[in-house]
């Protein structure tokens, strides 16, 4: 298995001045290295559209760089937004907005291609590839706004389903014209198969082919067991495809702010130091038992609060700020210092 992390703020948070430590207190000087050290294999690389700014190219590629120098696989992830886009919201590119889904679909190639060819000799260190960031509502501006229509599979086949297949399609071809990777879909309905099943139905009948199906696993969302692992193998086994878990993350103490609402621990994992690396332990021996392909634990490097980062002075970056309530679910306590879940990660090995 893919041993894997996504990791994108290590930059960001190094220009800030902000460390890590080890659990004894020690300064970490390398955090990739030391995630490697303790099994880590696969760098989720995060790359939006444009030029300037974090996740873009430019600043991708350097991490990119940097992954691959510490010995890891990449998993590069092409957003074709200029920031984040999942389950509520899908913008497009500035200036993409008003073009036809041709336009953009033709668009959407030639960034695809980008991509690969700025990679150069590090395409060599790639595993897969992935389009688009929990695509379930829509891709690249073309999305479902209506919250009350989301919940409409029929209207989705009718209205976005079609169209977001369009531009799948054409990124998708484009990166088998220059690389034989595998590639990804990554959908966020985890905790609903049937909806599942109804969007992957229609990319099928829209004629999109992809070699691995992602999905994002989140447990306190809904408190879901570690067994419901076993009804996302069998959605992917039923298209003939590989299993992936695009991001996953378990939090060791309550989430408040834009998390609020993965507080529902599963049994036998309460929201502690202990619970946290006990779940990671568990979770990531049941994906090897299950043959996952890779999973990928989540911004396990971000352990700013606003709290902290108020304290210290620190400048969080508009479109990828530093403290919007991730430290729970961090591997690393505020002040720096790894948790015990960090040993856990060498269960994924």
């Amino acid at each position: 298995m893919l041993n894997g992390i996504d990791a994108n703020y290590i930059p960001l948070m190094r220009a800030q001045g902000l460390g890590w430590r080890d659990r004894g207190g020690g300064e970490v000087a390398d955090l990739l290295a030391y995630f490697r050290e303790r099994g880590v294999s696969c760098f989720r690389l995060r790359v939006w559209y444009g030029r300037e700014g974090p996740s873009r190219l430019p600043y991708a590629l350097e991490l990119a760089r940097e992954a691959a120098g510490a010995g890891y696989l990449l998993h590069p992830v092409i957003f074709l937004s200029e920031g984040w886009a999942d389950l509520y919201k899908q913008p497009a590119p500035r200036g993409w907005e008003q073009l036809d889904v041709d336009a953009r679909s033709r668009l959407a190639a030639e960034f695809a291609g980008e991509v690969v060819k700025a990679l150069g000799e590090l395409l060599d260190r790639c595993a897969y590839f992935q389009v688009g960031n929990e695509v379930d509502y829509g891709i690249c501006g073309v999305f479902a706004r209506d919250k009350k229509r989301r919940k409409d599979v029929g209207w989705l086949r009718r209205r976005v389903w079609p169209l977001e297949a369009r531009i799948l399609k054409a990124a998708f071809s484009a990166l088998r014209d220059l690389t034989a990777k595998p590639l990804s879909l990554h959908l966020g309905r985890w905790f609903d198969a049937g909806f599942v099943r109804a969007f992957l139905d229609a990319m099928e009948g829209f004629g999109v082919e992809y070699d691995v199906l992602s999905f994002s696993f989140y447990p306190t969302h809904t408190g879901a067991p570690l067994s419901r692992l076993e009804e996302l193998r069998e959605v992917a086994a039923e298209r003939g495809v590989r299993l992936a878990i695009a991001e996953y993350a378990y939090p060791s103490r309550r989430v408040s702010g834009q998390f609020w609402f993965m507080n529902n621990p599963p049994p036998g994992y309460p929201l502690t130091l202990e619970g946290q690396a006990r779940w990671l332990r568990d979770f990531l021996l049941y994906c090897k038992k299950l043959g996952v392909y890779a999973a990928f634990y989540w911004s396990p490097e971000l352990y700013l609060t606003k709290r902290a980062a108020k304290r210290l002075g620190v400048a969080s970056p508009p479109d990828m700020p530093l403290d919007f309530g991730w430290g729970p679910m961090s591997l690393f306590r505020e002040n720096g210092v790894a948790k015990p879940a960090i040993d856990a990660l060498a269960y994924g090995c």
